[in-house]
């Protein structure tokens, strides 16, 4: 399920305070113990370790270091050649739903494009599909 705003289409991240663009990279998690510590508890939405087994997990990150910004994670659908976002979530600080403070601009819509980049590469035309939570329905993500 999709839980991000789409705050501010940016070419890269845009540094809330600062107004600065800063470089991005995306890294693929294939270690379910380093995505334990993302969860419902800290203000992930869901328990990312869980997600490891059946979908791909890419992390978007600031080039150089490696606090993550946002998750996502997909599944190759050969049958409808379409890429399946099974969840997406921006880091809590860049999450409006939790903080008025949001450190970074322009998580979700370069969630949305690492997604939409894995689908061309697995020659699926930039075909996505997904199924996105009502405001408020956070308990089932």
């Amino acid at each position: 399920m999709i839980n991000v705003i789409i705050d501010e289409f940016t070419p890269c991240l845009k540094d809330s305070r600062t107004g600065e663009l800063v470089q991005t990279e995306v890294i693929r998690i294939k270690r379910k113990s380093f995505l334990k510590k993302y969860n419902k508890k800290n203000g992930w939405y869901t328990n990312w370790d869980t997600l490891a087994d059946e979908n791909e997990i890419y992390a978007l990150v600031v080039e150089g270091y490696v606090d993550i910004q946002g998750l996502v994670a997909v599944t190759r659908n050969d049958d409808m050649q379409a890429l399946y976002i099974s969840r997406m979530c921006a880091n809590p600080d860049n999450n409006k739903q939790i903080t008025d403070d949001v450190k970074y601009l322009g998580a979700g819509g370069h969630l949305f494009a690492i997604a939409t980049q894995k689908s061309v590469n697995y020659g699926y035309d930039s075909y996505i599909y997904s199924f996105a939570i009502l405001k408020g329905d956070y308990g089932g993500v």
